[in-house]
C-alpha cells in the first residue's frame, strides 16, 4: 500500500523584501517523523505526460541589523506548436540594515558548499542562537506559473541577476546547465542549485544553508510544477485495463 506525506507549499512573493515573522516555520506545520517518511512512496509520471515544468527556487536572509536580503529565480518550459516556450525571470534586491554586518569572532561554518550528490540534498550548518532555518523544496503536478507574479517587471525575461550593498551580495544565474541562487553576508551563505543540463557534472537539486552568527532568520524554498497532457477516454480507459490487470496478478499470488 502507497503511503504518502502531506506536503503544504508557502506563499512565494518575491516583488519586495518581505518581513520576516518572529519564526520561520509555521507552527501549524506538524513535523513528520523518520519512521513515516522511511516508508514514503509515490507514483511517476510517464515521459510523455509531461508537457512542461515551472521551477520556482526564492531564498530570504533577515538580519538582526534590519538587513534583508531576496533573490527568486523562475524557469518555465512550455510546449508550444511543434516546439517549446521556455519562460525565464530573475531578481535580486537588498535592503542595508542600520548597522554594518559583520563576521562572528567566536562563531563559523564550512564544509556544505563542497558536498557533491547525484539527487536530492538538502544541508543545514548552523552556529549560534537565536536562529530560524528552512529549506524546503515541493514537487507537485499543478498549473503554469504566471512569471509576471513572481519577478518584478524589470526581471521578466532576465536570466540573472546581481545586487551587492557593501559586505551583502544576492545573486541568480539560469543557464543551460540549470538554475543556481545564492545569498553571501559575513554570517554565512544562503545557496539553491538544479543542475544537470550541459556541463553540470550531475543531476542534482541540491539546497544550502549556513549561518554563524545569533538571531539570523533564513529560508530556501524550491518548487518544481509538472505539467501533465490532459488524459484522453481511450487513454483513461487503458489505465483501468492496466491497474484491473495489476490486481488481478495481485490476488493471484
Amino acid at each position: 500500500m502507497n503511503r504518502y506525506v502531506p506536503m503544504l507549499a508557502i506563499p512565494l512573493i518575491a516583488s519586495a523584501v518581505p518581513a520576516f515573522a518572529s519564526s520561520v516555520v509555521p507552527e501549524s506545520w506538524t513535523p513528520v517523523s523518520d519512521e513515516v517518511l522511511s516508508h514514503a512512496t509515490g507514483k511517476y509520471a510517464q515521459q510523455n505526460m509531461i508537457t512542461g515544468f515551472q521551477l520556482v527556487m526564492q531564498s530570504q536572509w533577515q538580519m538582526p541589523t534590519g538587513a534583508s536580503l531576496m533573490a527568486t529565480g523562475v524557469l518555465g518550459v512550455n510546449q508550444s506548436g511543434g516546439g517549446y516556450h521556455v519562460q525565464t525571470g530573475a531578481a535580486t534586491g537588498i535592503i542595508p540594515g542600520l548597522v554594518p554586518a559583520t563576521a562572528p569572532i567566536t562563531q563559523a561554518v564550512a564544509g556544505a558548499a563542497s558536498v557533491l550528490v547525484n539527487g536530492v540534498a538538502q544541508i543545514t550548518q548552523v552556529a549560534g542562537n537565536a536562529n530560524n532555518a528552512l529549506n524546503k523544496a515541493i514537487i507537485q503536478f499543478a498549473p503554469g506559473v504566471t512569471i509576471a507574479t513572481l519577478v518584478p517587471l524589470n526581471g521578466q525575461g532576465a536570466n540573472g541577476s546581481h545586487t551587492t550593498v557593501g559586505n551583502l551580495s544576492a545573486s541568480v544565474a539560469i543557464t543551460s546547465a540549470g538554475m543556481q541562487i545564492s545569498l553571501n553576508t559575513p554570517n554565512g551563505n544562503l545557496g539553491q542549485s538544479v543542475g544537470g543540463g550541459a556541463g553540470a557534472a550531475m543531476n542534482q537539486i541540491m539546497q544550502v544553508v549556513q549561518v554563524a552568527g545569533n538571531a539570523q532568520q533564513v529560508m530556501n524554498t524550491m518548487q518544481l510544477n509538472l505539467q501533465t497532457s490532459p488524459l484522453t477516454s481511450g487513454a483513461l480507459r487503458q489505465a483501468g485495463i492496466q491497474n484491473a490487470m495489476a490486481n488481478m496478478v495481485a490476488i493471484r499470488r
